[in-house]
């Protein structure tokens, strides 16, 4: 197997894993605060977020095995594109359609949005 590849695979565990701490440690805050409701809002939003970035890594290394550079920026940019449309629909399922308590599920969201910071330091 390919370094860059499996340095690639590493980095999206090591986010997703995150994500998955940050995601639980948010909906048992909310649990122990609020009850069950807003803590099933804080699962659903770290969910939605857990979703789109083990869809951003599945695409980055999709598009690692494409041959022309145009295709992967293509690739690329059209991946991006399906994330955010993405995110936009499950975030307004949960808010509308479920009616989930927004403050925990937007919070829960943007939190593990930061588990990104778990692979700036390479190790």
């Amino acid at each position: 197997m390919n370094d860059a590849v499996e340095a690639l695979r590493r980095g999206i565990r090591r986010v997703v894993l995150a994500q998955t701490l940050i995601t639980f440690s948010m909906a048992a805050a909310f649990w122990y605060v609020r009850g069950s409701g807003e803590a099933l809002g804080a699962l659903y939003g770290g969910a939605t977020a857990l979703l789109i970035s083990t869809w951003l890594g599945r695409g980055v290394r999709r598009a690692g095995v494409l041959p022309h550079q145009g295709v992967v920026l293509g690739a690329l940019y059209a991946n991006a594109f399906m994330r955010y449309v993405a995110a936009i629909l499950l975030l307004g399922l949960g808010l509308g359609g479920l009616k989930l308590a927004p403050i925990p599920l937007v919070c829960a969201f943007v939190a593990a949005q930061f588990g990104v910071l778990a692979n700036i330091r390479q190790g």
